[in-house]
Formats: structure tokens, C-alpha cells, sequence
């Protein structure tokens, strides 16, 4: 497999390349490090063992070595109500000191680009320190009369077992009225888990797993023939052009699909709901952020851990799991694209506000 780059245009790398240096510069001057004997508590917006929370505990004796100083860190759950009790949590209480951060998830995106009333925090007052990328594969049954992608387009009555259709769960389903399939989603599973065993006893004929859960539980089924691999939602390259998955790259993306099923490229209400929704949910998924006016030497540092995190074997090794086979990447080189994959249009977001609350009986404030 491939590891993802994502190359920052010249001024930007410039920018980051200084802000490590003057921090670099500081030290050799024989200032003690920042962080030095210092503790980072950290705001998780879930429950403890939750993917975030299992993410960034992971990672962080890692990051407690590469950090000069060593600093501890320290970790504060906020779960409930989609998150937002946590984010606003950071968005009022964060000083521009970097000794408070947060870790963000696309259950924490989707209420902003929704225009949730209750999500009051604002992701351009906040800067990026690390990024993982993560991947949604789907697959469907070969009872449905699917063998290969190019059968979706004559298939019939397929089933889809999700969670929430104002989650991770609407990107399938935008994909399916996208494509114009004959599918339909049966919301209201605890997690991606139960739904992949309601496939597996034959409930459900179609579904997506998350690349880590895929490698894991998905391939021994497509090995045994009962399950055929369709298509990926997709990545971003540096640009913010949705490209193949490198960590399936044998296989197309939803866009890719569309041309191959209708000959034309994608277009119309539900490709612009897809390219809003897609980005926040996949391809810069799980975040650590510090406000935006925070020192420069604190991104520099966690920039220049996240490089040396990405030459570190015992890293690579322990966390492949944890991170889905994708790298950790710097904030700085994701910043511009992070920050428009958190706007949507008013006629997008109405469209699928309408869309949602019509077809799923999802009510808005």
C-alpha cells in the first residue's frame, strides 16, 4: 500500500518550514522547550473507548516522546448530544496557549454543515495539528445479483443497514441517489459492527465499513465469496480532487462509478451534497486541534512529531491498526482543504435538509 502525500503549495510550506525553525532556533539558544515539564489536556467530544478516544490515546505517548520537553498527556471525555457538548466546551474555554486541544470526528463536522443551532463553534478560530485520513469501502451481497459494479445498475430492492441518516451513513446514501439505485437504507443500528452482521445473516444485501474494519472483517468474507467489492468513497489529493483510495486503489470511486453506469461525469444536486459531505466525513476525518492564535512554536512542534512519527517503525507498527494503514498527517499541509470541506452553500444545505427530513423523517430545529 501506498501511504497518502499530500504536498503543501510552496508559501504555506514556507510559512510551516519558519515557524519550525524559530522554534528550533529558541532551544539552541538554550531556552527550555515550551512544553517542558508542562501537561496537555486534551477534549475528546465522545465516550472513552470510542474511535477518537482509542485514536488519539494511542498516539499520544508517542507524541509524549517526539515532543521536546516531554510533556504529559491528559485526556477530558465530554460524550453525548453528537459531540457538541465537548466542542463548545473547547471553543469557550481554550486559551491561545496550546496547553488545551481537542479531537474532532465527522460526527462533529456534519451539525455545522447542517446549520445545527446548537453547534456554535467556528473551525476557521482553530488550527490543525494532526490529520488522519480514513476510508469507507462498499460491498454487496452476490445474492442481490451483484457480481460486479456494473450491475448496480440493474439490481433490484437492495437493502442498506446504517445508523443515522445525518451521519457517516449519508454518504452511501447520497451514493445510491446518485447512482440512481434501486436501494434503500433501514436506519437505527447501534454501530457499523451490528450492520455489517445484519449483512452477514443475510438481512441486508449491501453495506460500507471503514478501511480498518473492511481489511479486518470484510476481506476473509470476500475471500469466501460472500461479498463482492464495489467501490470507495474516495480521497482528496492536494488540489481537493477526489481521487482513488491509496489504500484500495484496485477499486473505483463513487465518481469513477457514475461515468462508468451513465458515460457522463457526475452532476446535478446530489454530486454537489456528495462533494460537501464527502471530505469531513473520510478523507480529513479525525483532527487535533489548538486554537489559531496559539505560539508558533506549537504547531512546529507537533509538525515536526508527526515527521519524525513518520520514520519511527515501533509507531508504524503499533498504531497501523488504529490508523486505518493511512499516514499521520501534518495540519499545515491539509489547512485550506480542512477548512473548505467545513462550508456548504444555502441551497445545498437546504437541498439536503429537504432531502433528509423528506425521505428519513429526520427533523430540524
Amino acid at each position: 500500500m501506498k501511504n497518502m502525500r499530500f504536498k503543501a503549495r510552496p508559501p504555506m510550506r514556507w510559512l510551516a518550514a519558519l515557524g519550525l525553525s524559530l522554534a528550533l532556533a529558541t532551544q539552541a539558544l538554550g531556552a527550555a522547550p515550551y512544553y517542558e515539564g508542562k501537561t496537555i489536556e486534551t477534549i475528546i467530544p465522545f465516550p472513552v473507548a470510542g474511535g477518537s478516544d482509542i485514536w488519539i490515546r494511542i498516539i499520544g505517548p508517542y507524541l509524549e516522546k517526539q515532543i521536546p520537553g516531554n510533556p504529559k498527556f491528559n485526556y477530558r471525555n465530554i460524550a453525548g448530544a453528537r459531540g457538541i457538548p465537548g466542542m463548545m466546551e473547547f471553543a469557550m474555554k481554550a486559551k491561545a496557549d496550546g496547553f488545551l486541544l481537542l479531537v474532532s470526528s465527522a460526527t462533529n463536522y456534519f451539525p455545522v454543515l447542517l446549520g445545527d443551532k446548537a453547534a456554535k463553534y467556528d473551525f476557521r478560530q482553530w488550527k490543525p495539528l494532526l490529520v488522519n485520513p480514513v476510508g469507507g469501502i462498499m460491498y454487496a451481497s452476490p445474492a442481490a445479483g451483484v457480481k460486479r459494479v456494473e450491475d448496480l445498475a440493474r439490481a433490484k430492492n437492495l437493502i442498506y443497514g446504517g445508523i443515522s441518516a445525518i451521519g457517516l451513513d449519508m454518504i452511501p446514501l447520497i451514493s445510491f441517489e446518485l447512482l440512481e439505485m434501486d436501494a434503500r437504507g433501514v436506519l437505527g443500528f447501534k454501530g457499523r459492527g451490528e450492520a455489517r452482521l445484519a449483512f452477514e445473516r443475510g438481512e441486508t444485501n449491501i453495506d460500507y465499513q471503514t478501511t480498518p474494519a473492511y481489511n479486518a472483517q470484510v476481506v476473509p468474507l470476500i475471500k469466501e465469496g460472500k461479498a463482492i467489492p464495489l467501490m470507495t468513497f474516495g480521497q482528496l489529493d492536494e488540489h481537493g480532487n477526489i481521487v482513488r483510495d491509496p489504500a484500495v486503489p484496485d477499486l473505483p470511486t463513487v465518481p469513477e462509478v457514475y461515468e462508468k453506469l451513465k458515460g457522463k461525469k457526475p452532476s446535478g444536486k446530489f454530486w454537489d451534497t456528495y462533494k460537501v459531505f464527502m471530505p469531513s466525513a473520510f478523507a480529513v476525518q479525525k483532527i487535533l486541534w489548538v486554537k489559531a492564535d496559539a505560539p508558533a512554536e506549537v504547531p512546529a512542534v507537533f509538525y515536526a512529531a508527526a515527521e519524525r512519527l513518520e520514520k519511527d517503525k515501533e509507531f508504524l507498527t503499533k498504531t497501523d491498526k488504529i490508523l486505518g494503514g493511512y499516514p499521520l498527517l501534518r495540519g499545515d499541509r491539509l489547512e485550506k482543504t480542512i477548512q473548505q470541506a467545513f462550508q456548504i452553500d444555502a441551497d445545498t444545505q437546504r437541498f439536503v435538509k429537504e432531502w433528509v427530513g423528506r425521505k428519513y423523517r429526520v427533523k430540524f430545529d
